[in-house]
């Protein structure tokens, strides 16, 4: 990479979220925060105004991943946001496809499909 992009990680679980940081840190990019829940996760992608996020779909609380896309997308129209889920189930799909991801990665994620979907999001 030329540049050092930067990404805001919005995970519910400690341990994944502390294993896509060190992994982002790895392959160079600067993470510019961490959320578990919706309204943190609003608040720090509007803050921090990343080039992309990764977007766990199932969150703390009663918004998911999708409801946070939505909530910034106006401020933040060109904001490339990869989701990272867990779930390969139909509905849970549906529901991220609602959101037109830029991509979709299912757990576990390892630093191939990190670097293919930075690749995708900054050309």
């Amino acid at each position: 990479m030329d540049r050092r992009f930067s990404v805001v990680i919005v995970e519910d679980d400690f341990l994944i979220m502390e294993y896509l940081r060190e992994l982002s840190e790895e392959i160079g990019l600067n993470v510019l925060g961490t959320a578990d829940v919706a309204d943190q996760a609003v608040t720090t992608i509007l803050q921090n105004r990343p080039d992309f996020v990764f977007m766990d779909l199932r969150l703390a609380g009663d918004r998911d991943g999708v409801d946070v896309a939505q909530a910034i997308q106006p401020e933040l129209p060109d904001l490339k946001v990869i989701y990272i889920t867990g779930s390969n189930e139909p509905n849970s799909l549906a529901r991220i496809s609602l959101d037109h991801p830029y991509e979709v990665l299912i757990k576990p994620v390892v630093e191939r499909d990190l670097r293919r979907a930075i690749g995708l999001s900054v050309n």
